[in-house]
């Protein structure tokens, strides 16, 4: 989950200080959910080309690159903030055709630096913890729904946008109501339906029931961070292996996600040439993409 902050640069959400408990919620929300459910089983055949490939991401929602192409040159997949470029800066970006762009969306949230604030403010939930420029909304709302997909989404394919990397989703894990997944489904099946690519960032807890209950089409693939490492000090770029109890979380969970035939990319930070290697080399064997920043603001 990502937020703007001073100066334009989106950080992460979760801190380390509140990852352990973190888990713990998600663990027990999934382990309800499927206490609920009647989980569909999904056959275990093999991931398919996509899914499997070991492409390299680039993310850079941290920075706008104004159709500048050479600090893109090596990903064949990039994530940027559509709405702060024209399809003229996409249409480069995309150097005909030998690069899929993917647009930010944030579709369980509402920052208060968009234009759109005011109009939605009265459909917010309450306050995104440690970020007083963000909100959690009520996908339930149709108002919000139409909205995203009829003007956000509509926007961004007319600009030439391939996919999109939805992100908090996680507003069925803070307020774990029914209307609220509804939402969150027929807007991402909305916007499937507009010939997009979907990509959840994190959404762990939404992601497994959707898979539980057979509604994975649509998703098209999840981009997780953290897995191998985390982010020890987001003031100075700080960076350790993760924690051995975090990380049989989020491998479990992706293990799901592959025998649901989903792509998976990995998000992690580190400065360390040896780290770097360890992580490419976990990626390849596992078919996942990824991408590695040593910046947490995704410069």
């Amino acid at each position: 989950m990502y937020a703007k902050a001073k100066g334009g640069n989106y950080l992460s959400k979760t801190t380390h200080s509140n990852r352990k408990a973190a888990i713990l919620k998600r663990l027990a929300a999934v382990l309800l959910a499927a206490a609920i459910t009647v989980a569909c089983i999904i056959p275990a055949s093999a991931v398919p080309a996509e899914a499997a490939s070991t492409t390299t991401w680039g993310v850079f929602i941290g920075v706008t690159l104004h159709g500048n192409v050479s600090k893109v040159k090596n990903y064949k997949s990039i994530v940027i903030d559509g709405q702060n470029y024209s399809k003229s800066e996409i249409t480069k970006l995309k150097e005909g055709g030998r690069r899929k762009v993917y647009s930010y969306l944030s579709i369980g949230s509402i920052a208060t630096y968009r234009s759109y604030y005011k109009r939605f403010k009265k459909y917010t939930l309450g306050n995104y913890d440690n970020w007083p420029s963000e909100k959690w909304i009520d996908t339930s709302k149709v108002a919000w729904q139409d909205f995203v997909v009829n003007t956000l989404a509509a926007s961004l394919k007319k600009k030439g946008v391939d996919g999109l990397w939805i992100d908090n989703t996680d507003v069925w894990y803070e307020y774990h109501r029914a209307p609220i997944y509804n939402g969150l489904v027929y807007i991402l099946r909305r916007c499937k339906a507009k010939g997009f690519k979907i990509i959840i960032n994190g959404g762990d807890v939404f992601v497994q029931h959707t898979i539980r209950t057979g509604k994975q089409a649509c998703i098209d693939g999840v981009m997780q961070e953290e897995v191998l490492t985390r982010i020890a000090n987001y003031n100075k770029n700080g960076f350790a292996r993760q924690l051995s109890s975090d990380r049989s979380y989020y491998e479990a969970y992706l293990r799901l996600v592959k025998r649901a035939h989903k792509s998976i990319a990995l998000l992690e930070y580190t400065k360390s040439a040896a780290m770097r290697k360890a992580i490419i080399n976990y990626c390849k064997k596992r078919g996942y993409s990824y991408y590695i920043s040593n910046n947490v603001a995704l410069k």
